[in-house]
C-alpha cells in the first residue's frame, strides 16, 4: 500500500552498507558497538562490566512493560520478538518476562555472543521467523538503517505481530541546524522550518563507522495505521540535539 512512498529517486543519499558496518563491529566490539560506553570495549570487559550490561537491557523492558501496563492493564505477553538484538541485551530480559523470546541480527558474530550468555526460553536467529508474537521491540536499531529499507522492514515486523500484541519501538526522527551536515538521510528542523538534507556517505567513511538516520514519523504511523496498530503512545526523545521517539502501541485484537 505504500510502496510508493519507499521508491528511490536521484536525491536520495547514496545507500550506505549497514550490514557491513554492523557485521564488522561485531567481530571487533560487540558490546561496545550496542551500547557506546568504553566499560563495554573489549579490551576493558569485566564480569561486572558485563553484568552491568545485562542489567541495562533488564531496566529498559522493565521501563517499556511499565508503560504498556499503565495504558493496558491486560498486558502480559508471552512470546517477544527482539528486532535487531545484537549480543541479546534485551532478548535476556525479555525471555525472562515471557517464557519465549526471539532475537534477530545480522551480524554472525553478534548472535554468536548472544547464545554463550542466552537462557534456555531464548533463541536467536539471521532471519524474521515465521510466526506470531505477543510484543516486538526494536531499540537503538532503526536509526542505522537506511530509511527506505528500514520502512520495509517495519512492515515485515508488524506481519509477525499477533492480534492484540504489543510493540515497543524507537526511531530517530530529526535533528537540530548544528548535526545537519553529517552523512546520510537527515530531517533537520530550523526555525519551525522541516527540510530534509541527504549528504552522501563520503568514500573516506571506514566499514565499521555507523551512520545515523532519521525517519518520517508519519509514514510510520501510516505503516503501523495499516496493520491494526493505531493505539499509540509516543515518547519525544533529545540526546544532545538529536531528537527522536519511543513508540508504544498496540495491534486490533481482530
Amino acid at each position: 500500500m505504500f510502496r510508493r512512498l519507499f521508491q528511490r529517486d536521484s536525491s536520495v543519499a547514496q545507500l550506505r552498507d549497514t550490514d557491513a558496518d554492523w557485521d564488522r563491529i561485531a567481530r571487533s566490539d560487540p558490546y561496545y558497538g550496542v551500547l557506546t560506553d568504553p566499560r563495554f570495549r573489549t579490551e576493558n570487559l569485566t564480569e561486572e562490566a558485563l553484568a552491568e550490561f545485562f542489567r541495562s537491557g533488564e531496566g529498559a523492558v522493565k521501563q517499556a512493560a511499565k508503560r504498556l501496563k499503565s495504558r493496558h492493564a491486560d498486558f502480559s505477553p508471552a512470546s517477544a520478538l527482539d528486532f535487531g538484538c545484537g549480543v541479546g541485551r534485551l532478548t535476556r530480559a525479555l525471555a525472562a518476562m515471557t517464557g519465549d523470546a526471539y532475537g534477530v541480527d545480522v551480524a554472525e558474530a553478534m548472535l554468536i555472543e548472544a547464545r554463550r550468555h542466552a537462557p534456555a526460553s531464548a533463541a536467536f536467529g539471521h532471519e524474521l521467523p515465521e510466526r506470531a508474537f505477543d510484543w516486538i521491540m526494536s531499540l537503538i536499531v532503526f536509526q542505522h538503517i537506511p530509511p527506505e529499507r528500514g520502512y520495509r522492514l517495519l512492515e515485515a515486523l508488524l506481519q509477525r505481530l499477533a492480534p492484540g500484541g504489543f510493540v515497543t519501538l524507537q526511531f530517530a526522527l530529526y535533528r537540530e541546524p548544528e548535526h545537519s551536515g553529517a552523512p546520510g538521510g537527515r530531517i533537520v528542523v530550523d526555525g519551525g522550518i522541516v527540510r530534509t538534507v541527504n549528504v552522501p556517505v563520503p568514500s573516506s567513511l571506514r566499514q565499521g563507522e555507523m551512520v545515523m538516520f532519521d525517519y518520517d514519523l508519519t509514514v510510520i504511523v501510516a505503516i503501523l495505521a495499516a496493520a491494526d496498530v493505531s493505539d499509540l503512545d509516543l515518547v519525544h526523545t533529545n540526546h544532545g540535539g538529536f531528537h527522536g521517539a519511543f513508540l508504544y502501541g498496540r495491534r486490533a485484537s481482530s
